[in-house]
């Protein structure tokens, strides 16, 4: 693990666990000390995702604790399945416990999320990108969770490139001039399109990298990509696992899904001792 990796977890980690005021678990402070082995298990199928977040969830209190891994990051893992044992204090494990687990359980799910719609579109040549739309101060590990299975991000922050939306556009007061001084600052420029009115004007400028065309339905963007040509298109608005089918459409360059990383269910796993 190099170095930036290991510390931006740590920093993170360590964040997670002072919440917790694990050093003053006021349940464990009676219990014997002494070691346990204690056994997790997921109890649905999942994507698993997260292990360097778990494991220092426990060595940052006690570096003693030992893990022995049945799958790696990436690995898709069966229902009922005995992913890792751990071995250790038993103050330790049963402090550390639940903030570990929240990190296993939550990228797993961002995780599987991500490979399963990258995976629907993939067979489309159709890139899936999540969105900004991240629990604060999580980015940086959701967006390794993503990438594991090919699901970049629209854009990793406010610098990174220029998205006007809806209320950008009625904030502005000469659309071509705005984006002539977009232009200046060497940086991708994205559009949003709520209409194929509003995707015709959009057209006429040239340096727009990307339209993002937002709610628009299948029939809609069909008849969206009838009349582009050289201009990347992207999808967005409500698409999700259940009805991305629908929108898989030759043409589409780029879909992106908020729900990868805003919509998350946990998941279900346990941690049991032995």
């Amino acid at each position: 693990m190099n170095k930036i990796l290991n510390d931006k977890i740590k920093q993170h980690v360590k964040l997670s666990l002072t919440e917790d005021q694990v050093r003053q678990d006021s349940s464990t402070k009676n219990i014997d000390k002494g070691n346990i082995n204690a056994d997790i298990k997921f109890r649905e199928k999942s994507i698993m995702f997260g292990k360097l977040w778990f494991e220092q969830s426990f060595r940052i209190i006690d570096p003693r604790i030992k893990f022995k891994w049945y799958f790696k990051d990436g690995d898709l893992v069966k229902k009922n399945s005995l992913v890792c044992t751990i071995s250790g204090d038993r103050r330790c494990i049963l402090s550390c416990e639940r903030v570990a687990l929240n990190f296993l359980q939550t990228l797993s799910a961002v995780s599987n999320s991500a490979y399963q719609l990258t995976e629907k579109a993939n067979k489309k040549n159709i890139q899936i990108l999540y969105t900004r739309k991240t629990i604060p101060g999580w980015r940086y590990a959701i967006d390794l969770a993503c990438r594991k299975h090919g699901c970049l991000p629209h854009r990793k922050n406010l610098r990174e490139s220029i998205l006007i939306k809806e209320n950008h556009l009625k904030c502005i007061d000469n659309f071509s001039q705005f984006i002539h001084e977009c232009r200046k600052l060497n940086k991708k420029i994205i559009v949003e399109a709520n209409s194929i009115a509003q995707l015709k004007d959009i057209l006429q400028e040239s340096g727009i990298h990307r339209v993002l065309l937002d709610n628009f339905t299948p029939n809609e963007v069909r008849k969206a990509l009838r009349i582009t040509s050289k201009t990347k298109i992207e999808l967005s608005g409500n698409i999700n696992i259940n009805n991305i089918h629908n929108y898989l459409i030759p043409g589409v360059d780029y879909i992106s899904v908020g729900s990868i990383t805003k919509n998350i269910t946990a998941t279900d796993m346990t941690l049991l001792v032995k």
